[in-house]
């Protein structure tokens, strides 16, 4: 149970960082203009592809980080020569 915690939070934390670090952000901003050219509203959306590319990094920074927490639990407790 510790190790499924371990391995969910440092793999948010390290697979956030590596978003943030080599995702690029290219929302799209649509801007609405009034009758004299001035700008009225102006519209921020979020990049679909940004969240998603995101979320598929996180979960393979869990899955992996998951993964060495069991091989370092089997080596230290079997002593498996690798």
């Amino acid at each position: 149970m510790k190790k499924g915690w371990i391995s969910i939070v440092s793999g948010l934390i390290i697979g956030l960082i590596i978003s943030y670090f080599t995702l690029e952000y290219n929302g799209l901003t649509i801007i609405h203009l009034n009758i004299d050219g001035e700008v009225k509203k102006t519209i921020n959306e979020l990049d679909f592809n940004l969240i998603t590319n995101s979320f598929l990094i996180v979960v393979a920074s869990i899955i992996v980080i998951s993964i060495l927490l069991n091989l370092v639990d089997k080596y230290r407790n079997n002593k498996i020569p690798y």
